[in-house]
C-alpha cells in the first residue's frame, strides 16, 4: 500500500467535500428562506416538513458522489500502482478514509447552516449510519477501479 496514495486520496475527498458542503450549505439555505422563513399561509404551516427534506435531499445526494470521486480517483491512482494488489489496497483505503472525512466535512457544513426553520431536519448522529456506508462503498469502488487503473498504467 502507498501512503502517499492515501494521503492524496484522502486529501482531495477532504478539499471536494468542502466545496461540496459549502454549495450544499447554501442551496439549503436558499430553500429554507423560501419555503419557512419567508412563508405565510399554509407554506408556514409546512415549510419546516420541506425544509428537513430539503436538507435531508442535499445531504444523501450529496454523499451519493463519494463513490463517484472514489471510482474517478481510483483509475487514477491506481494507475500509477507496481501491481494490482498494490492499486487495491491504496485506493480501498484511500477511498473509505477519503469518503468518511468528504461525508463528515459535508455533513457539518450542512448541519450548522441550519436556521430557525430547520428544527426538524437531521443532525450529524443522524448521518452517521449513511456516512459510514458511503465510506465502505467507496472503499469498494476505490479498489475495484485501483485495480482496472493498474492495468491501463
Amino acid at each position: 500500500m502507498n501512503a502517499n496514495g492515501v494521503g492524496v486520496t484522502a486529501a482531495v475527498f477532504a478539499v471536494v467535500g468542502a466545496g461540496v458542503g459549502l454549495v450544499a450549505a447554501a442551496t439549503t439555505g436558499w430553500a429554507e428562506a423560501a419555503l419557512a422563513t419567508a412563508a405565510t399561509g399554509e407554506t408556514a404551516r409546512f415549510g419546516p416538513v420541506f425544509v428537513a427534506q430539503s436538507y435531508l435531499a442535499v445531504t444523501a445526494a450529496s454523499l451519493a458522489l463519494a463513490p463517484a470521486i472514489a471510482g474517478v480517483l481510483g483509475v487514477l491512482v491506481g494507475s500509477r500502482a507496481y501491481d494490482a494488489g498494490d492499486a487495491a489496497a491504496t485506493c480501498g483505503v484511500g477511498g473509505g478514509l477519503g469518503a468518511l472525512v468528504y461525508g463528515v466535512v459535508v455533513v457539518v457544513l450542512v448541519v450548522a447552516s441550519q436556521g430557525e426553520a430547520a428544527t426538524q431536519a437531521h443532525g450529524i448522529a443522524d448521518a452517521s449510519g449513511p456516512m459510514l456506508t458511503t465510506g465502505v462503498v467507496a472503499a469498494v469502488v476505490g479498489a475495484a477501479t485501483g485495480v482496472l487503473g493498474s492495468v491501463i498504467g
